[in-house]
């Protein structure tokens, strides 16, 4: 038996629907095999549709929009790219009037194929891209899609940066205080819900021509009742971290009477880029970090044990009512105690009875100024966690381990040989950080009025 498809073009309603058979389908005896279509058949569809579709729709608009008493030029083909394939169509050019100023000659169609890529394409490049790589989503695009088979990793990444770079010269510009308005207006804002919980880290991935790697900044903000969202940035390349933040707070309903907390391990970045973006706004430094510095002495406290036991219980004892007093806020206490630990240290260093000394002496002392060091700096972000977690408020930041992983380690894949450039992991950065809050398509509306609109949610009426 044969298929037979037709495409009926429906110009106008003064005119006659123009048919014309665009493809064949001939089946034998019925298989499992040929039930229905192929993907092969499906691709050749698609691809001639989407070719006679373009060519039609491209005729009539040049024909209506054809400029009377110009001189005609030529015309040159161009390459439209599309999801359904690539798609040769003739752009017609014209002389301007000579008294016209402006270039000799013009378009009628580059107001309306401003860019050879299509709207749908870009999407489905952009998206996929944030989520496989490259070379798999140019592999996915060709099995599944009528594509140009020449499609690569090097062009995919070209759509995804170009995409990119026009969403960040929308963000607004870097400010040193955000959300500032006087007390009249905040006391007239109504009273907003329970704190808005935002968690900061860092994750590291491979630089591409260097050594070192370079730094990530990721975090996560959950309100209270509803979705969170992810935000993430190339810590020594964005010129515009506390504006990015910032927005992604706004767009979560942040007002300037909203009780924000943020949690980080304490890092003076971190710390910086907290700082003056709402008037409600806490530093919460985060238990997890704090606790496992804490962990890292008892360790070398233990091997203390082993050499010299009176000393090493003694120091073991006094990280346990240090970690005691830190969990209860008591930093000023915490830090009396950590400055009397050298004493146990420089004891067994001048004991001479003792044979052996403990061989990771210089290491451990190390370890403690640095722990120090750190409750010093951090002392202001030090709050009672036993209090927080008895009100079943959040004390640590394990929430963004999991968010690190999803937005650096999943795509990055920082423990393996992939390799970046700061300026390619940034935008990429943009990129997956939408798509995972499911904010991709609202992009390209903003870009693209035309594009996919969003559904209208029906209200049911009132009883």
């Amino acid at each position: 038996m044969n298929f037979k498809l037709q495409l009926v073009a429906c110009l106008s309603d003064e005119q006659e629907p123009v048919t014309e058979a665009i493809f064949t389908l001939h089946r034998n005896e019925l298989t499992l095999e040929n039930l229905g279509l192929t993907l092969a058949e499906s691709k050749e569809i698609l691809s001639t549709v989407q070719q006679k579709l373009i060519n039609t729709q491209i005729a009539h608009y040049a024909q209506n929009n054809t400029p009377v008493g110009l001189r005609r030029k030529g015309s040159y083909p161009m390459r439209l790219k599309t999801l359904f394939g690539d798609v040769m169509v003739d752009s017609p050019r014209f002389y301007h009037p000579s008294e016209v100023t402006r270039a000799k000659t013009f378009s009628p169609l580059k107001d309306i194929l401003s860019q050879h890529v299509t709207p749908e394409r870009l999407y489905l490049e952009t998206k996929w891209a944030s989520l496989i790589p490259y070379q798999k989503t140019a592999d996915l695009l060709k099995e599944v899609l009528p594509v140009d088979q020449k499609i690569n990793a090097t062009t995919i990444q070209h759509h995804l940066h170009a995409v990119v770079e026009v969403q960040e010269k929308q963000l607004a510009p870097e400010a040193t205080f955000f959300n500032s308005c006087c007390q009249l207006e905040r006391e007239a804002l109504p009273l907003p819900e329970r704190p808005l919980v935002v968690g900061i880290d860092g994750g590291y991935v491979r630089h591409w021509h260097k050594k070192a790697g370079f730094e990530i900044i990721t975090g996560r903000s959950i309100p209270d009742g509803k979705a969170g969202k992810c935000f993430g940035f190339v810590q020594d390349y964005d010129t515009k971290p506390r504006r990015r933040v910032f927005e992604v707070l706004r767009s979560q309903g942040l007002q300037a009477n909203q009780l924000v907390e943020f949690l980080t391990d304490g890092a003076p970045t971190l710390r910086s880029l907290t700082a003056y973006l709402n008037p409600e706004s806490t530093h919460i430094l985060d238990w997890f970090h704090l606790t496992m510095r804490v962990t890292v002495l008892q360790q070398y406290a233990l091997g203390l044990t082993k050499v010299d036991e009176v000393r090493g219980k003694e120091v073991t004892e006094t990280l346990t009512s240090i970690k005691w007093h830190l969990w209860h806020g008591n930093t000023e206490r915490a830090l009396e105690k950590i400055d009397n630990l050298d004493i146990p240290l420089v004891n067994h260093r001048a004991d001479k009875l003792i044979g052996h000394k403990y061989d990771k002496l210089k290491v451990f002392t190390h370890y403690l100024n640095d722990f120090s060091k750190y409750v010093r700096q951090n002392s202001s972000s030090i709050v009672d966690y036993s209090e927080r977690h008895r009100y079943g408020e959040r004390v640590s930041t394990g929430f963004v381990e999991s968010t690190v992983n999803q937005v650096i380690a999943k795509r990055f894949v920082k423990h393996q040989q992939m390799q970046w450039s700061k300026k390619g992991a940034h935008l990429l950065l943009q990129a997956r950080t939408k798509v995972l809050n499911e904010e991709w398509d609202e992009c390209f509306r903003t870009r693209f009025p035309g594009f996919r609109p969003p559904a209208i949610v029906a209200v049911p009426m009132a009883a």
